[in-house]
């Protein structure tokens, strides 16, 4: 079972750089440069081959933009509906190839038709087998991680898809390309839980050439006040009540007076958490508590009872291998997984049938 505190090491997302201007298609296509081949990451998906993820490596890394990306010419008319290559009877289109090479070079890949044909048998081989396992991506997963990486480039889809566009893409293509992803993680996660093994032996290891300072984990004492939403409530109210408690935390006033002061506000109910460390604080949410200051609150949220927030009433530092353990635990795990991911691909390969016209 992978720890949930970090299940998968994930690169940074990719933004603009401050001050840009996108908005003209030529700036679209080097922010889109950079978030596209960090798409595997945003959606918390392994790639599966080396012809893609060392772009997403090198792209999130860099500080400068990238190159602007080669222009592909246009396929001649009627070109597009040929058939190259069938990978178990299932037909990859001239078309096919010729976006997957534009969606690769726009990465920042120097992808020829050979690579990108052999990227799609393979994600052909991948969504096979997924069929075959049952498991089913559904379009709002797929839409979710295209808004997400539309997000992050500080668009919206429309936004998004009309930069693709520009660079003669269809949003179909990415969105292709994240439900193969999605798919396939699905698949080797599972194989990998069936078949990794990380003992005790390897977290000690590992946990053992770690600095004095990285054995320190951060104990919080931490509040809950809600600002109870109904269920069924429209958008209106939540953002009423998002402004009540951006408000309350402005003049927030310290765990030991809070609840007097909520008794002066319609609905808000307050809850004492307890004690959590640092390994039990995980995602967005757990990162915002962790650079919460002693008698301050973190960022409003919003919940299933309405909108939350979370006060951190006192923090100690205390020495433990814990935190150290979890992410060692999961490193191994992603390391595990990538070779199990690796030698997956390659058993579809060689059982595969592929016919090339």
């Amino acid at each position: 079972m992978l720890i949930s505190r970090a299940p998968f090491p994930v690169s940074p997302g990719a933004e603009p750089a401050a001050g840009s201007n996108l908005s003209s298609p030529r700036r679209h296509s080097l922010a889109v440069a950079v978030v596209l081949v960090a798409a595997c990451a945003f959606t918390l998906t392994a790639c599966n081959s080396s012809k893609t993820s060392a772009p997403v490596e090198a792209a999130v890394a860099t500080t400068t933009p990238p190159p602007v990306p080669e222009v592909v010419p246009p396929l001649p008319k009627g070109a597009g509906s040929s058939i190259p290559v069938l990978v178990n009877d299932v037909p990859i289109t001239a078309y096919d190839i010729d976006q997957r090479m534009r969606l690769m070079r726009l990465g920042g890949a120097k992808a020829s038709k050979d690579s990108a044909q052999s990227d799609l048998i393979d994600e052909t081989l991948e969504g096979l087998e997924a069929q075959r396992a049952g498991i089913n991506v559904p379009q709002p997963q797929v839409d979710a991680a295209f808004a997400n990486i539309a997000s992050h480039l500080k668009m919206n889809p429309t936004t998004l898809t009309q930069a693709l566009g520009s660079q003669g893409i269809a949003a179909d293509t990415l969105k292709k390309r994240l439900r193969a992803q999605i798919a396939w993680t699905q698949l080797v996660q599972m194989r990998t839980q069936q078949k990794a093994k990380v003992t005790s032996a390897d977290v000690n290891s590992i946990v053992s050439g770690k600095a004095p300072d990285a054995l320190t984990i951060h104990e919080y004492l931490l509040q809950q006040i809600v600002f109870v939403v109904p269920k069924g409530s429209s958008g209106g109210v939540y953002a009423q009540r998002q402004q009540e408690a951006a408000a309350f935390r402005q003049s927030f006033p310290g765990c030991d007076k809070s609840l007097d002061k909520a008794k002066l506000l319609r609905g808000v109910v307050v809850k004492d958490i307890g004690r959590r460390d640092s390994t039990q604080l995980s995602g967005p949410d757990g990162a915002a508590i962790q650079k919460t200051a002693v008698g301050s609150t973190a960022p409003p949220t919003r919940t299933d009872e309405g909108i939350e927030l979370i006060a951190v009433c006192s923090s100690q530092a205390i020495q433990s291998s814990e935190g150290v353990r979890v992410d060692a635990t999961n490193e191994l795990y992603a390391k595990q997984m990538d070779e199990q991911g690796k030698a997956y691909l390659k058993e579809l390969r060689d059982r595969a049938i592929i016919e090339y016209r």
